[in-house]
């Protein structure tokens, strides 16, 4: 009797052992399936999408309780996003903000035209036109240059290797490069032509300019790449690569991926690297926007070749510089503003704002009241400029 008791009671837990076991792969295959279901009308359903990024990952945000910096535009104020900070220039002060728009520090500085340029924590500045320069980390200045010229262009790396162009003295242009300590490295002298762009590799390599002659009836522009190195030690040899275009085509703007050489022209984009050219994309009639200064990407808005009767609609592309592959976002509104920083673009459809990331996928969405007048963007932070305040967004 005991003997079958005992049978009885075994049977009974290997039974119930059984059955917990299939409800906790029944629970898991529902969850599965679930997930499964609300994925597919996330990405398949504009509604639920909508509805989703408000109510469930609160990425639709508006004015209410934003951080805000209040500023008098009879001060002629300029602003900047970088890093993690929203600076601000007027009166003779560089001020820094945090994304909580806390005033972190005030700079004193000699700014009258002020030209920014920023690669992560390192900000510079400049009085475009002028002679004084000053590079920042996070919120505390690292040095400071009167220098003999008009600066025209600036740019730092991310390391933070300093290049500036001056005019105005018996060059067409003089490219400087510094250290990150503030130590002149190498000048370059222009006596024909005149420098409109600078890129410095991230490796400390390569110094690159935009070089444009204007003294024919044929506007003709060029790019060529400086061995860092070289320039050092052997200026007549430092120049490594000439990159040259068809006389229909100006260039515009240059950004290093690696050793790749982003460039941005009036009609096309090319790849530059050791001594080849690669043009990757055409800018054709449909394209309203484009722009490269995002970390290892490229994008563009153009019309959307699905046929719509009632609006035009447009689609955001986003190009990955070393796969080719393309990251696709819809738009649905007029495009008033594109605006791009490393990973981050920001569209701008009149008082809305568009937050997507280079996977293509929407990081916030804002909705303004009142008529936005400019955005500044930081690697994680969006400056939302109105006529007499600034919002803090943090992306």
């Amino acid at each position: 009797m005991e003997n079958t008791n005992k049978k009885q009671r075994k049977r009974r837990f290997f039974i119930s052992k059984k059955v917990k076991r299939n409800l906790i792969i029944g629970v898991i295959c529902l969850i599965i399936i679930a997930l499964i279901v609300v994925v597919g009308l996330y990405l398949g359903n504009g509604t639920v999408k909508l509805w989703m990024n408000k109510y469930v990952f609160r990425k639709d945000i508006g004015e209410e309780n934003l951080p805000k910096i209040e500023i008098e535009e009879s001060e002629n104020i300029s602003i900047y996003a970088y890093s993690n900070y929203v600076a601000t220039v007027a009166n003779g002060k560089l001020t820094i903000y945090n994304q909580s728009a806390d005033v972190v520090n005030t700079i004193d500085v000699v700014i009258n035209s002020p030209k920014f340029f920023s690669n992560g924590k390192y900000l510079l500045l400049a009085d475009e036109g002028g002679q004084n320069l000053y590079l920042i980390y996070n919120d505390t200045i690292e040095w400071h240059k009167e220098l003999e010229g008009d600066i025209s262009q600036i740019t730092v790396n991310k390391n933070g290797a300093v290049c500036v162009v001056l005019s105005g003295t018996t060059y067409k242009s003089i490219i400087i490069l510094y250290n990150i300590n503030g130590n002149e490295e190498f000048r370059t002298f222009l006596s024909t032509t005149i420098a409109t762009d600078i890129a410095i590799s991230d490796d400390n390599k390569y110094l690159s300019f935009v070089e444009i002659k204007t003294s024919g009836t044929v506007v003709e522009s060029n790019v060529k790449t400086i061995s860092i190195e070289k320039a050092k030690n052997e200026p007549n040899q430092s120049i490594i690569y000439t990159y040259t275009t068809n006389s229909d085509t100006l260039i515009l703007k240059i950004k290093y991926k690696n050793n790749k050489l982003v460039t941005y022209c009036d009609n096309s984009i090319h790849i530059f690297q050791e001594g080849n050219d690669e043009e990757i994309l055409k800018i054709k009639d449909k394209i309203n926007f484009a722009d490269i200064n995002l970390n290892g990407y490229f994008c563009l808005i153009k019309e959307s070749d699905e046929k719509n009767f009632l609006n035009t609609e447009y689609e955001l592309n986003i190009y990955n510089i070393e796969n080719k592959k393309i990251n696709t976002y819809k738009l649905k509104s007029a495009i008033k503003n594109l605006y791009c920083n490393n990973d981050i673009i920001a569209v701008g459809l009149g008082n809305e704002v568009e937050f997507v990331n280079t996977s293509g996928w929407q990081i916030k969405k804002f909705t303004s009241i009142q008529n936005i007048k400019d955005i500044k963007l930081g690697d994680n932070i969006a400056a939302i400029i109105y006529k007499g305040k600034i919002e803090i967004i943090s992306l």
